[in-house]
């Protein structure tokens, strides 16, 4: 990612969206729709779904389902932006095209190109040229195995759809990041400090040999062996090998996967962590030494637990400083990350920063996504529990609007198979409504200590528990059935 020492890789020029819109089929439609009584968010929305959609294409093109996830008019989709993107595009309804591509990604992995994929494809379902030339001289960053991992695993959760897990390529996938790939670039946790910056060079010069795995997203300084992203990402990714372990009931997988991710976090937390700069560094030189920014990346993969480093990198991330000397596609992945952590004004900030008219670089298809993707996820609070079966689903919600007068409602948010309604008065009423067959199971959370809900008008005990700063949340569970509306408020 961007730090103030970091400059992204910019390879040709934006051609205008309208050229994009004129050159291919009918676009793909979405039935969510988002009202406010902030003028100022509604039209945020209302943009990024626009600018969205207008990047989605059908099965027309060779490669199927797709959205563009590269730079405008290169016809293309990146495995960072793409898996980056699904949450968006997943609350657009457009499940098909997150399937394909990221089967696409998890196809691609190769013994040929030490268990790499292609990091970016075209429309015409090949590994783009201008990052591809043959198997020994490509362009690749490491974190994208994880990163397309979890980003699996989460759309399993959203959608529901058990081929994720089960399809041959993913479960080839899943097995080749988590061993072969690996070993393949030395990242073992007790090897991942001391890996030379570059391995499995095959050439000794070539357009993209310098590229052919680097240890990190970040692309503009080569004074690094580890990103500290790369860690995050590793992390993440074998805490979602846990959870899918845990679910088939695999005992010993399950603690294998977790002992990884453990000793990942303990690095992270422990030798990222600066005590004295106050926030996590960025990259690892062989020597031990540390620099730069890994605050983002971090918070994004949750591989931090410690609430007063989350504290402390929240701020770091905030700060004018920082915010002045990050690019559009790290700026990108902030509203998501601050409204997790309850940061809802720095949220706010970005949500309009990046969508105001005069912003460069707003046409970035990552940023329309990401905006969506923040409003539903952050800002609507909406979450899908992957225990959610033939039973019904498990949706949650919590809002975090930004003034207690603020009314929010998301309308034709497809979760698996439903359709919901979604409405937030301040952080006192929550309303949702199933416009589908079946019944839901909706969590409804508050901030705060709130020992009483009422459900429909009826009192009904809350739970409470912590968030991941340990602040208190108070929700409950209630069956919503199919075309039913319910209401939960504080009394």
């Amino acid at each position: 990612m961007k730090s103030s020492t970091v400059v992204w890789r910019l390879l040709v020029v934006s051609l205008p969206l309208a050229i994009c819109i004129l050159s291919r089929a009918q676009a793909p439609v979405s039935n969510l729709e988002f009202e406010s009584s902030d003028t100022r968010l509604a039209q945020a929305f209302a943009w990024a779904k626009t600018q969205a959609l207008a990047y989605a294409h059908g099965d027309s093109d060779p490669v199927g389902p797709w959205y563009e996830a590269a730079l405008p008019g290169r016809d293309a989709f990146c495995m960072r932006d793409v898996t980056h993107q699904t949450t968006g595009a997943a609350a657009l309804g457009l499940y098909a095209q997150n399937r394909n591509m990221l089967e696409r990604f998890a196809a691609a992995v190769s013994p040929g190109r030490d268990w790499a994929g292609y990091w970016e494809i075209d429309k015409l379902g090949h590994p783009s040229a201008a990052d591809y030339a043959n198997d020994n001289d490509f362009w690749y960053n490491l974190p994208a195995n994880f990163d397309v991992l979890d980003g699996i695993v989460r759309m399993w959760r959203w959608t529901g759809d058990s081929s994720y897990l089960n399809d041959a390529a993913f479960q080839r996938f899943f097995r080749a990041t988590a061993t072969d790939y690996v070993a393949a670039w030395g990242l073992q946790p007790e090897l991942i400090l001391k890996r030379p910056r570059l391995m499995n060079q095959r050439l000794p010069q070539g357009k993209f040999v310098e590229a052919r795995g680097i240890p990190s997203y970040s692309e503009g300084e080569k004074d690094f062996n580890v990103g500290v992203d790369l860690l995050a990402a590793e992390y993440r990714a074998f805490e979602s090998l846990r959870l899918l372990a845990t679910r088939s009931d695999d005992t010993e997988a399950t603690q294998s996967y977790a002992d990884t991710a453990t000793k990942l976090l303990w690095i992270v937390e422990h030798k990222a962590w600066s005590e004295k700069e106050r926030h996590f560094m960025g990259f690892f030189s062989q020597d031990g030494s540390t620099h730069g920014s890994g605050d983002a990346m971090v918070l994004y993969f949750g591989a931090t637990k410690d609430p007063s480093h989350i504290r402390a990198a929240l701020s770091y991330i905030e700060s004018e400083p920082y915010l002045k000397n990050i690019g559009i596609e790290e700026e990108s992945y902030l509203a998501q990350i601050f409204y997790r952590y309850g940061e809802k004004n720095a949220a706010y900030e970005r949500i309009l920063d990046l969508t105001r008219a005069d912003k460069e670089r707003r046409d970035y298809p990552e940023v329309s996504f990401s905006v969506i993707g923040a409003m539903v996820t952050g800002m609507m609070g909406v979450e899908v529990d992957e225990a959610g079966g033939a039973e019904g689903s498990l949706v949650h919600s919590l809002s975090r609007l930004l003034r207690e007068s603020d009314s929010a409602t998301l309308r034709g948010l497809r979760v698996r198979d439903k359709l919901v309604d979604l409405e937030h008065d301040g952080n006192r009423k929550s309303v949702l409504t199933n416009r589908s067959k079946g019944t839901i199971h909706w969590e409804a959370a508050f901030p705060g200590r709130v020992p009483v809900l009422m459900v429909n008008g009826k009192k009904v005990r809350a739970t409470v528990s912590a968030d991941a700063l340990l602040s208190p949340v108070s929700w409950i569970v209630a069956d919503v059935p199919a075309g039913a509306t319910v209401s939960v408020m504080r009394p």
